[in-house]
């Protein structure tokens, strides 16, 4: 008896089975991976937080959020490129995972800026240093981009540095960049565990380390805009602010709503990418410049305690609560169940 060959009918129905199948499996196949990725997001800031408790152990302090005192003269408040180091914090912490190689590289004395030539050419002492990408840094579930200055800016030979960025950030607190230094609103910043103060230390976080953020996560911006450049404590870089909650636009200030505020004269240093999350306005002034924290994990953000434990901070999360968790000495009372 001769063999029935499959009929269209029923090679179709095989075929939207299948489909079918392949449909109800994806999104498994995919919320396992980003929960992969979310882990070794977990682990990085953990190897972080245990960084920054031995460079605690052994300076009895915090690593200042940069170094920028007293170089400039007449000594006042130097802001980006404007006669100070600038070297930020985990730059001082290199040794703390394992970079002593790169420590021992780095021209602590020039910093990220080259003191004193207030000039972006001062780039070129760490120039090596800054082109190396270090693992600790990358978030799986985001891209990897290299930052170059805008040419426009600079001109093309200083353009040509590539330096690495990375997705995390230091707290540094409900305002902006100047925070009670310079700017507008200085006399509302709530102190953070990091910024432009260098004498800070665990005794100094009254509310608790466990009820205070240190590290956040930030996106990795275009090849032009800054956020993300780590090699800096620019907005977005090597620090984050609180007037957004996380993966959110509104400023509870009611000032710049809609997108990060960043350094500088239009396309120079602001990339807006909306569909990525990552919107943008040109223009502030240094003192006035500020970032949210972001992230690619679903539902929210992973931050890192001042205890070192590394917990999930929903984008529900609502303002008062989330500045709470980033100041040090406020004397707030957070339920563990806010956020």
């Amino acid at each position: 008896m001769p063999r029935r060959a499959f009929t269209l009918i029923e090679l179709l129905v095989v075929i939207a089975i299948i489909a079918v199948l392949i449909a109800l499996l994806l999104p498994a196949v995919q919320a396992a991976r980003e929960a992969a990725r979310r882990m070794q997001c977990v682990n990085n800031m953990k190897q972080l937080g245990l960084a920054v408790h031995n460079y605690h152990d052994v300076n009895n302090g915090l690593p200042p959020g940069r170094i920028w005192a007293p170089t400039k003269q007449p000594a006042n408040f130097p802001t980006i490129f404007a006669g100070a180091q600038n070297t930020t914090w985990f730059c001082l912490m290199l040794p703390m995972f394992e970079q002593g190689a790169l420590a021992n590289a780095y021209n602590y004395s020039l910093g990220a800026e080259g003191v004193p030539s207030n000039s972006i050419a001062g780039l070129l002492a760490n120039a090596t240093i800054a082109a190396t990408k270090l693992g600790i840094f990358q978030c799986p579930s985001d891209r990897q981009i290299i930052f170059n200055i805008n040419p426009a800016y600079a001109g093309a030979a200083l353009a040509a540095l590539p330096l690495t960025k990375g997705n995390y950030a230091v707290s540094w607190g409900n305002t902006s960049w100047g925070q009670s230094f310079a700017g507008t609103y200085a006399p509302q910043y709530l102190q953070s565990a990091f910024g432009h103060r260098g004498d800070l230390s665990l005794a100094s976080i009254t509310d608790g380390t466990s009820n205070t953020v240190f590290i956040g996560e930030v996106l990795q911006g275009a090849q032009y805009d800054v956020r993300g450049l780590m090699w800096s404590s620019i907005p977005g870089g090597g620090g984050f602010m609180t007037r957004f909650t996380p993966n959110s636009l509104r400023d509870y200030l009611n000032v710049k709503s809609g997108g990060d505020f960043l350094n500088n004269q239009p396309t120079y240093f602001c990339t807006p990418e909306p569909v990525l999350q990552l919107p943008c306005f040109p223009s502030a002034g240094d003192n006035e410049a500020f970032a949210g924290s972001r992230s690619r994990h679903p539902g929210g953000i992973n931050v890192m305690m001042g205890d070192g434990s590394v917990r999930f901070v929903k984008n529900s999360v609502n303002h008062p609560t989330w500045i709470a968790l980033n100041t040090i000495s406020s004397g707030e009372v957070i339920s563990s169940d806010s956020y």
